[in-house]
């Protein structure tokens, strides 16, 4: 894999949101919520239709506590289901919340960077 290939995904995914945001920028704003998740970070993406983005689940474990957190801020947000969850990469401090989430909410396109190509040396 070449390190443009995880950006195609992420480009279309985001131009989509924007395209959305510019024709009903009138109506709504895009807004964007940053989620403490201790040592990392999930970043979730609302469009002025009411699509969602989110960036990243944080770690897994501490009794569901990020898992809780992204819940928390998609509620307060008014997001009922993530239409896209982006893992950016494999590390436990952005992946490993995945399966916490989704248990708690719906999710509905997964979308990560393929295969693992990192080298454990």
């Amino acid at each position: 894999m070449r390190p443009n290939d995880l950006r195609h995904p992420v480009i279309t995914i985001l131009f989509a949101l924007l395209l959305t945001v510019s024709a009903s920028a009138k109506a709504k704003p895009l807004k964007i919520y940053f989620i403490d998740v201790e040592g990392g970070q999930s970043t979730l993406v609302v469009s002025p239709s009411g699509q969602s983005l989110l960036i990243d689940t944080g770690w897994s474990g501490f009794e569901g506590r990020d898992a809780n957190r992204i819940v928390a801020a998609a509620k307060g947000a008014g997001v009922k289901k993530l239409d896209y969850l982006l893992i950016t990469h494999y590390h436990r401090d952005h992946v490993g919340g995945v399966v916490q989430l989704a248990d708690r909410m719906a999710i509905d396109t997964f979308v990560d960077h393929g295969p693992n190509q990192e080298d454990s040396m």
